[in-house]
């Protein structure tokens, strides 16, 4: 029921039985799917509705080509969230930030992903956006090819993009819905800095935990096979044992803490400390005392 009362009410039914499943509560899925028209038939009514096109893509492996673009439909809000997918495994990494358009944060992004798995892709995909530009330096710098970063569309950008959409339907809805019932009610105003402060403050952490189940959620989730050369399989299976399904293994390049650290890196937290804490404090000063 906390599910359906809250953002993972938008999932279906395979959604909700692999959520089950993680928390060890085993039920056979028809026995999910006919609760849940019995409990949610109007959300279950509205997923019907609802199709994706498919297109066809093709990647060797994992690491290949890994696809970043960042998601605004929360930004009005104050809490734009950048991402980033592997296009053969799908295995996803999220983050939220509050800004998405300067180019060093959008690099550091890139760099915790290299350390993280000790290399970077064959290729990376982004749209033309100039917040894309220091990380496209890094990653031609890292795999000295100046055709390792490829500019495109967003709508050709297809792997993160088809996510988007996938994670508007299955979650951020309901964030959407929450905070426009902030502005609604009037206990909300996103025209004013010391509102955005606090809202920051008290959801920024919320909603990165709901990111992070979302990111567990979605890696261990199955991809069924399809007509549409679908590779099927779970992401995080697919991105550790790719030779298992076809896949080439060893794609990633290696790259040292050492090559790292010798890029000047730009500290997100202490960037945002001072844009809130530290500015914060003259809107503070500057505001009416009652």
């Amino acid at each position: 029921m906390n599910e359906l009362s809250g953002p993972g009410c938008q999932g279906g039914y395979r959604s909700m039985w692999h959520t089950l499943r993680l928390k060890n509560i085993q039920v056979p899925r028809h026995v999910v799917a006919e609760l849940m028209r019995e409990m949610d038939p109007e959300g279950c009514e509205q997923r019907r509705a609802k199709s994706l096109k498919r297109r066809r893509y093709f990647s060797s492996g994992p690491n290949y080509t890994w696809h970043v673009d960042g998601y605004d439909k929360l930004k009005p809000y104050g809490f734009p969230i950048h991402g980033c997918i592997d296009g053969w495994s799908r295995k996803m990494w999220l983050t939220v930030t509050k800004s998405n358009n300067h180019p060093e944060i959008i690099a550091n992004f890139y760099l915790n992903c290299v350390a993280e798995l000790g290399g970077c892709p064959v290729k990376l995909r982004t749209d033309c956006g100039t917040e894309n530009g220091v990380m496209a330096a890094m990653q031609c710098t890292f795999q000295e090819d100046a055709e390792a970063h490829k500019y495109g569309s967003s709508p050709s950008n297809q792997r993160i993009e088809g996510w988007w959409a996938f994670y508007r339907r299955n979650r951020s809805g309901w964030w959407i819905n929450f905070f426009k019932s902030l502005v609604e009610q009037e206990i909300f105003n996103p025209g004013d800095e010391i509102q955005m402060v606090c809202l920051w403050f008290c959801f920024a952490q919320l909603l990165q935990d709901d990111l992070d189940k979302v990111k567990e959620h979605w890696n261990t989730h199955l991809i069924r096979g399809s007509r549409h050369d679908t590779i099927s399989g779970r992401p995080d299976e697919l991105f550790f044992l790719p030779e298992l399904h076809g896949g080439v293994d060893g794609l990633l390049h290696p790259i040292l803490d050492d090559e790292i650290k010798s890029i000047l890196t730009y500290e997100e937290e202490e960037s945002i400390h001072k844009g809130y804490f530290v500015d914060g404090k003259h809107l503070v000063a500057a505001a009416p005392q009652c």
